[in-house]
């Protein structure tokens, strides 16, 4: 049995419509703000770092603050859509913050703020993804 060339083209056409349709956008966000905070263990109204990604941006980058003037670094650690296991340091000082660098293509996926506590364990905020109903 042979198929004709309008046949063939339509085929095609279906199969090129099918694939446009299912495809994700270049450019997509993680579809809502990611956030973490890490508070001290005993007294929550005390935050050492806040750490976030914005869907009004895009969730392009990351940004981290430091929250609390004790000489400890703070930091968060990050995923994005196709990268996973980044870190942004922030080392600049109470109430400073630092931003990742911007992907549209490669959003934030995943945020956790913590902070560097020099002689013993670094402490980490709970993690948010998209999605985990935080």
């Amino acid at each position: 049995m042979q198929i004709s060339r309008s046949a063939k083209k339509a085929a095609v056409a279906v199969a090129m419509l099918g694939a446009v349709a299912g495809a994700s956008p270049a450019f997509a966000d993680a579809g809502e703000d990611v956030t973490s905070r890490i508070n001290h263990h005993t007294n929550p109204d005390i935050h050492f770092a806040y750490a976030y990604s914005l869907q009004s941006n895009g969730n392009k980058n990351v940004a981290v603050l430091d929250e609390r003037a004790d000489g400890n670094d703070v930091y968060s650690e990050f995923d994005r859509k196709n990268t996973k296991g980044l870190v942004l340091r922030n080392t600049k000082g109470k109430g400073k913050t630092t931003f990742s660098d911007n992907s549209t293509s490669n959003y934030v996926v995943k945020v956790t703020a913590c902070v560097h506590f020099d002689g013993t364990f670094d402490k980490c905020g709970p993690d948010d993804r998209p999605g985990d109903g935080r």
